[in-house]
């Protein structure tokens, strides 16, 4: 059997499929003949929007490693092939036979109704230069040629939540950390945990959603319904300040894919703003490369809705 995931969204859990044998040997000899597209589960740009295929052979299987591919793989959807044999997978694949680690709530909208080919079209529009008209409304976006890699370092064991610093942030208190991206860009963590958990500096391997742990989980992807379940949650909407007593005081930063999904972001010691684009590694630049100091202003692809400011407190319950 193989496991595909679209890797798309970044709150809202991702279409998976799972394949029967036939299937799931084409696809592999898909993949091999598109081998320089191939790489370990966290690499890529990890950008906001279509980021390529996850795929898993599980079962114990042996056809991916007879071909001396990783077991479980990264199709990347950086280049135009990636993009193309996800289209062409699609076709075939009919509608996803579940989501990614959680069940979609009640009311949401269910993603065999979201044409997601056209999806995948929209955006990949944008970011492979087949429409740079697209772009526009997106504010400081340029075309940088600065290095993803650089940007990121190489990550390292820990917990960015061991130790903060307390500064003001307009009339309130807050708490900021060092960014580290290591504590979340390790298996199993790395694919259990969102933008969500990352902004809330919360581990739960649940691929936490808004309200979901106060049974608020929002029904639509607009800025209203993900902010009423993240104040579910226990959340503050900034003006709102967090009292003492409730540190750690994170300082978030909420957008929306208008329909589709939602995405967080987090405030550094360092000034700028580390986020985790669902299943991907924990980053602290944008869709162009450039580090996040304004997530306002950052590339953000199809995620236009700027939702505002939030504070995450000690008592907060997520799941």
């Amino acid at each position: 059997m193989v496991r595909v995931t679209l890797d798309i969204f970044s709150g809202r859990p991702n279409p998976v499929w799972e394949l029967d044998d036939a299937a799931g040997a084409d696809l592999i000899r898909q993949v091999e003949a598109a081998r320089d597209l191939v790489g370990g589960i966290a690499t890529g740009s990890g950008r906001l929007g279509f980021r390529g295929l996850l795929i898993e052979e599980t079962g114990g299987g042996q056809a991916l490693r007879a071909r001396e591919l990783p077991q479980q793989l990264r199709v990347s959807g950086d280049d135009p092939r990636g993009v193309e044999l996800a289209l062409r997978l699609l076709g075939t694949l009919g509608k996803p036979t579940t989501v990614h680690g959680a069940d979609l709530a009640p009311g949401l909208t269910p993603l065999p109704d979201i044409d997601l080919r056209k999806l995948i079209e929209e955006d990949a529009a944008g970011f492979l230069g087949r429409g740079r008209e697209d772009r526009g409304g997106v504010e400081g976006f340029t075309d940088s040629t600065v290095s993803a890699t650089a940007l990121n370092p190489a990550p390292v064991i820990g917990t960015d939540a061991s130790s903060w610093t307390t500064q003001a942030q307009g009339s309130c208190s807050i708490e900021v950390a060092a960014f580290n991206p290591g504590f979340w860009n390790v298996s199993p963590v790395l694919t259990n945990n969102n933008c969500y958990n990352y902004a809330t500096n919360r581990r739960t391997d649940t691929f936490a959603q808004p309200g979901r742990a106060a049974g608020q989980q929002a029904t639509q992807m607009k800025c209203a319904n993900v902010s009423t379940g993240a104040q579910a949650d226990g959340a503050y909407l900034v003006p709102n300040c967090v009292p003492s007593g409730q540190e750690p005081r994170w300082y978030m930063a909420m957008v929306v894919w208008p329909g589709f999904d939602y995405h967080w972001y987090r405030l550094q010691a360092e000034g700028y703003w580390g986020h985790k684009p669902g299943q991907t590694a924990a980053r602290n630049y944008d869709n162009s490369n450039n580090i996040i100091y304004n997530p306002e202003t950052a590339d953000r692809g199809g995620y236009r809705n700027f939702c505002g400011y939030f504070f995450a407190r000690s008592g907060m319950g997520i799941r």
